[in-house]
């Protein structure tokens, strides 16, 4: 999911938490909210038809917190990637993606002077590697980087065997060139 499509979707939840939320305090003190919704009031005073509603609103309360939840987490590999074998299985968690993936730039040696690293799933149990580093001032930025993304992509695939989909390289600083003072 993009970041528009997230945040679009947060605030939804977020509206309708507030919304189940007010109308379950409709339950407690219905003549505040009787001009409003006059509707709703006819349907909280009938005996059966009060649980029938409290139903509806706990599950749109429910369906918000986990919608909520949900948005929060999806943006990042937050469950380990399974493998089994003959003898069982082997859990690889994001940590250790990301630590190969910083492994895998840093050892390029193109000039990054310090790395960060974000794992998150894409299609068909691949995975999506965003790196954002900090490069030395005499770096030539277009070809260097194209080296690190096919050794982290290399490298991921190679220690996991899970295929990588996608490596976004962002430069995020530039260091400037220090001069330097030679005395004779």
């Amino acid at each position: 999911m993009n970041s528009f499509i997230r945040a679009l979707m947060f605030i939804y939840s977020v509206v309708i938490a507030v919304m189940s939320v007010v109308l379950l305090y409709a339950l407690v003190d219905d003549t505040i909210f009787a001009a409003i919704l006059k509707p709703l009031s006819l349907i909280v005073r009938g005996p059966v038809s009060r649980y029938i509603y409290l139903g509806i609103l706990m599950l749109l309360f429910i369906t918000s917190i986990v919608s909520i939840t949900n948005i929060i987490t999806s943006g990042r590999l937050n469950r380990t990637r399974l493998r089994k074998n003959d003898i069982g299985t082997v859990d690889i968690g994001p940590d250790a993606i990301e630590s190969i993936a910083l492994n895998a730039a840093k050892s390029a040696q193109v000039g990054i002077k310090s790395a960060r690293c974000h794992v998150a799933p894409g299609k068909n149990q691949a995975l999506k590697v965003t790196v954002s580093c900090e490069l030395y001032s005499n770096v030539e930025i277009p070809a260097s980087m194209a080296k690190v993304q096919e050794k982290v992509k290399k490298d991921i695939e190679r220690y996991t065997g899970i295929a990588v989909e996608q490596v976004i390289v962002r430069v995020a600083k530039v260091e400037q060139a220090q001069t330097r003072v030679e005395s004779r």
